[in-house]
């Protein structure tokens, strides 16, 4: 069974504007969020047929994820597959080419589909967004950096954490389902 603190990650993915889904993401933890409603967890309500995700570039961060989930009820579903990437840097004072930390961070990628309602749902290496170290924020927002002060990120290499692939009905009681790299979440695995 899926906790409820996976499906509230999962109902704010769900209310997320896809235009940002291109978007640099700042850093995020998965445990970030505090239940505020209850969902049903179905593990009926689809069938994962297949489903998996794999960092594809570890230069760039670049995940893809394919799936086969059959929706035999022709629900009208919310699609999601998220992926958990950590960046491992240096952080390195530009004057003198020294570093001056490593550093780790971890941040969170996400496709979305809507209102999908075909009784089978498949994707074959959909390319998630990529996500990016931000080292540019200014003011109170600065302690989001990278880096600490005019330190830059060099030596950059990311490495996949976690990933899943959800489905949320649209419509009526709020059922969800998901398949997953490991069971943390309560969801699926092989």
């Amino acid at each position: 069974m899926i906790s409820i603190r996976r499906a509230i990650v999962g109902l704010f993915t769900i209310g997320m504007v896809s235009a940002c889904e291109d978007a640099p993401t700042a850093p995020y933890s998965r445990l970030d969020f505090t239940p505020q409603s209850i969902v049903t967890v179905d593990p009926t309500l689809v069938t994962f047929n297949s489903a998996s995700c794999a960092m594809t570039n570890t230069s760039t961060g670049r995940v893809a994820c394919s799936w086969d989930i059959g929706n035999p009820g022709s629900h009208v579903l919310n699609l999601w597959a998220e992926a958990f990437v950590t960046a491992s840097y240096d952080c390195v004072n530009p004057k003198n080419g020294r570093i001056a930390s490593s550093e780790a961070r971890q941040l969170r990628t996400l496709h979305q589909s809507f209102g999908v309602s075909a009784t089978s749902l498949t994707a074959s290496n959909q390319q998630l967004p990529l996500v990016a170290l931000i080292n540019d924020y200014t003011g109170k927002m600065n302690k989001l950096n990278a880096c600490k002060g005019n330190q830059v990120p060099q030596s950059v290499t990311w490495s996949l954490d976690y990933w899943d692939v959800s489905v949320i009905t649209v419509a009526g009681t709020q059922r969800m389902s998901c398949f997953a790299s490991d069971n943390t979440n309560g969801c699926l695995t092989l």
